[in-house]
């Protein structure tokens, strides 16, 4: 009696123990981690630099955040959030009666991820689509208002899709997709007559003696007293002029250099001006990674009323006379060979994420050139201004690349895609082109340049980049034996993957071959490591072999004789996608770099920083590192075998049913159907060997492949979830753990197998029992304790190439085997002819397979991926 009455409170109990914890997942799901930096804009980033004219109004600091529209929270911004969502931001500014009365107003974004809604005070001002460009809005007149209850609303998506955003959703090897305002955000006032855009392009002669400045500027207005009074008629008088003059300083020195002769300019109301001018200059001091000499090109507004003048704007850019040229498979800078020694370089950070703070760059800018490198490349997207800004100053060749990365033919030819390309190139160059230290401009890399179909796209995109500026265009390609593109382009760019020195050796030579009339640069080598192992290295991933394969591949490179190489990388990264290839505890993380995440130096720092010194290396210890056995796959082998062995002799029921079960399948069915012979024990005794027998394939071909990249490739296109992925990798590399998570797995998936049957006897008015079902289907399977023996010695028998395919016949036939034996063990428990069972089947199957194929396609565009996965593997070498 108290039993039946404490019941109800037990039931209550639970009830409110599955709310609270529901409750508190959804509140931890409301709190994202947020990495943040809330720095203000330096001073010195080389866009928007200030002057006595225009007023920078920084947002950075506090504003709040909401996930859901109720609940707010505090955050400083710039930041990253570790969320895939929408978000919310709000921020009051102030501003002054005199401020708003004499000036005009836009607001600055270096980078919101991915796509941003920009409101001030509630009313629209703009919408931007791509986190890694930057981009600029001008703010209507009579938005803002005077004191301090002014609002920016800021609404941010990091929704990436397959198909329909730039970048797509990113693949094994690719970068975090970080949400939020990850760089600066300002709001600038300027006069309300103002330079709104300075472009220039220097060259020099052949003897360096004296260059040319070609600039290019566009002059705005918005309610300027003197071009809206009615009695100029929306034009100056000639007592009235305005003038666009050009100076040129020499930073380092501090004095003036030279200056244009004055254009004067004819403006009118509301309309923008564009003005462009040509002027000489006498031997300029030439910017080269051995002496990075800058000048700040100044463009002064004036406004002149007989011999009384007035500066109304100045527009600060800092150039370098740095002229990129090709002279057959050489890159020519200011007229002399120079070959790239470069390191690629990742826009995140332990502590800020992808919102770093300008003294890290900075750092990492000195660790790049105390390597002693001359060029980094900026790989996956255009960077942070200021690390381009830094590389002026310190002398750092760079390349700039669009974010295509990873992309299908299919999606790359897309109209909608497309768009997006041309779009974020010209922000990319319109941004950039000023920086001399920029040596070419990246399309991308790592897309389907295989494909003819990708043809048309790289020179749509190419078109729009070579219209802007005259500087080199390239993509990275990681399929050089099947590359369909690359005449398109400036730099033959090779990604290269394997450590095979002979394999790479040939890769290199038959791409040099292929572009003999254009410069070979390769724009990736590395290799996987371990943090902290110092086995020596015979160990493959350790810190010695890593060290070793940058001293053998930049041998190989240099012997080749190629313009230019690049290392990936400088320092860890995390990215969007768990890796299968290297076992650590953040799956996360890409271990590649020449420094850990939190800029560690590794043995292999100082291995090329010799190498780039031309020096000798000194000799690496080899260490005693033996490659390990799967224990756990022979052990649990041999548990199936012996289970069955035992079960099997000494007990005759199991005997004869296993025997029956095998040689005599349909009298078995029936009767199981009719007489109920088989133990419920033996049953689920076999269940489990089953189980188990599969769950060890399973981990014995994941363990085998576990540091293959295309088979980790393959695997997140099947795993589109990252949480299962990440228990899946988590299973490869420790093989005990992986046999008994695939062993439960596959226990569940026989239940699930059981209920289907269940479900379809309503279909046919067959009355069956559960139990009845379950034991059809694990009886049906019984020939899969045979592959026991290759489960447990598959690790071994898989080294050999030449077994691989015939493993995967052997494992293909028996699944064929046990989907006949399962549908021929359903049609008897279900008194169906067998026929009819068999194509029904079929037809069932066939629809499931065809619905998860059009989720994977319409959702992931698994075909698009496959097609490309494909092309990978035969164009890769």
């Amino acid at each position: 009696m108290r039993n039946h009455r404490s019941s109800p409170v037990f039931i209550r109990f639970l009830s409110l123990l599955f709310v609270s914890f529901a409750a508190l997942d959804v509140l931890v799901a409301q709190l994202p981690v947020v990495l943040q930096n809330g720095q203000p804009a330096g001073s010195d980033i080389g866009l928007f630099e200030d002057t006595p004219f225009r007023r920078k109004i920084d947002l950075a600091g506090t504003w709040s955040y909401t996930l859901d529209g109720e609940q707010w929270h505090e955050v400083r911004i710039p930041a990253a959030f570790d969320y895939t969502g929408k978000i919310t931001f709000l921020r009051r500014f102030s501003i002054s009666d005199s401020l708003l009365e004499r000036c005009a107003f836009s607001l600055v974004a270096f980078g919101v991820n991915y796509e941003a809604e920009v409101y001030i005070n509630d009313i629209f001002i703009g919408k931007h689509a791509g986190g890694s460009t930057s981009f600029q809005f001008d703010i209507p007149e009579d938005v803002i208002q005077s004191g301090d209850e002014n609002a920016v609303t800021v609404v941010v998506s990091n929704v990436l899709t397959s198909r329909t955003t730039l970048p797509v959703r990113k693949q094994v090897w690719g970068w975090k997709t970080y949400g939020g305002i990850l760089r600066d955000m300002f709001i600038v006032a300027t006069p309300r007559l103002w330079v709104q855009t300075l472009a220039a392009r220097p060259s020099v002669s052949a003897d360096a003696r004296s260059g040319l400045i070609e600039v290019r500027t566009t002059i705005s207005n918005r309610n300027f007293p003197a071009l809206t009074r009615p009695d100029t008629t929306h034009r100056t008088t000639a007592r009235e002029q305005y003038q666009l003059l050009l100076q040129l300083f020499d930073k380092e020195r501090g004095n003036l250099f030279t200056q244009a002769a004055p254009l004067v300019l004819a403006l009118e109301d509301g309309k923008d001006a564009e003005v462009s001018a040509v002027f000489p200059v006498t031997f300029p001091r030439l910017w080269s990674p051995e002496a990075p000499v800058l000048y700040r090109l100044s463009a002064l507004l004036v406004r002149s009323e007989g011999r009384s003048q007035t500066i109304l704007d100045e527009h600060r850019v800092d150039i370098g006379f740095a002229t990129v040229g090709i002279q057959g498979a050489d890159i020519r800078l200011n007229g002399k060979k120079v070959t790239l020694r470069g390191v690629t370089w990742y826009e995140d950070d332990p502590e800020f994420g992808a919102a770093i703070s300008y003294d890290r760059m900075e750092k990492d800018v000195a660790l790049i050139k105390a390597l002693g490198a001359n060029a980094v490349r900026f790989a996956f997207h255009p960077p942070h201004p200021y690390m381009l800004t830094l590389c002026n100053r310190y002398g750092l060749l760079a390349l700039v690349e669009l974010p295509i990365w990873n992309v299908p033919a299919e999606v790359l030819a897309d109209d909608m895609f497309l768009g997006l390309a041309e779009q974020l190139a010209r922000e990319m160059v319109l941004r950039d082109m000023n920086h001399p230290s920029v040596v070419a401009w990246g399309l991308g890399s790592d897309f389907d340049s295989a494909d003819p179909r990708a043809r048309a796209s790289v020179e749509r995109i190419a078109s729009v980049i070579r219209g802007l500026d005259p500087r080199p265009v390239y993509y990275g390609s990681s399929m050089p034996a099947a590359d369909t593109c690359v005449d398109l382009v400036d730099l033959a760019a090779i990604c290269m993957n394997g450590e095979d020195q002979a394999s790479l050796k040939e890769q290199l030579a038959a791409w040099k071959q292929k572009n003999s009339n254009k410069p070979v640069v390769v724009v990736r080598y590395g290799k996987t490591v371990e943090s902290g192992n110092r086995n020596g290295y015979s160990d493959p991933l350790s810190e010695e072999a890593q060290a070793r394969y940058f001293l053998q591949t930049f041998g190989t490179i240099r012997d080749a004789g190629v313009a230019g190489s690049f290392i990936q990388a400088l320092a860890d990264w995390r990215g969007d996608r768990p890796l299968l290839t290297v076992r650590q505890e953040d799956p996360y993380l890409h271990p590649v770099g020449l420094m850990n995440r939190e800029r560690q130096k590794r043995l292999a720092y100082d291995v090329v920083k010799t190498l780039f010194a031309g020096q000798k290396v000194a000799a690496l210890p080899i260490g005693k590192h033996r490659s390990t056995f799967p224990l756990w796959h022979v052990i649990a082998g041999f548990a199936v075998i012996f289970a069955v062995a035992y079960q099997y002799h000494y007990n005759r029921r199991f005997n004869e049913s296993f025997k029956r079960s095998l040689f005599r399948s349909y009298n078995f069915f029936v009767d199981l159907r009719d007489v109920r012979t088989v133990s419920v024990f033996h049953t689920l005794l076999l269940a489990f060997m089953i189980s188990l027998t599969l769950a060890v394939v399973l981990s014995g071909l994941l363990y085998h492949f576990r540091q293959d990249r295309i088979a980790d490739y393959l695997l997140t296109q099947i795993l589109v979830w990252d949480s299962v992925k990440e228990a899946v990798v988590s299973a490869t590399w420790n093989p005990a753990e992986g046999i008994l998570t695939f062993t439960g797995v596959f226990l569940a998936l026989s239940v699930l197998l059981s209920i289907f049957v269940r479900i379809g006897s309503f279909f046919v008015r067959t009355r069956i029992q559960w139990l009845h079902t379950y034991t059809t289907v694990v009886w049906a399977s019984v020939p899969l304790v045979f592959l026991s023996p290759v489960g447990m010695s598959l690790f071994k028998i898989l080294q050999t190439p030449f077994y691989v395919l015939p493993v995967f016949l052997l494992l293909a036939l028996f699944a064929f085997w046990i989907l006949v034996r399962t549908l021929k063990g359903t049609s008897v428990l279900l008194d169906l002819n067998a026929a009819k069972t068999y194509i029904g089947g079929a037809v069932v199957l066939g629809a499931i397979g065809a619905l998860i194929v059009l989720y994977y396609d319409s959702e992931f565009q698994l075909t698009a991926y496959l097609d490309f996965l494909y092309n990978l593997t035969r164009g890769s070498g």
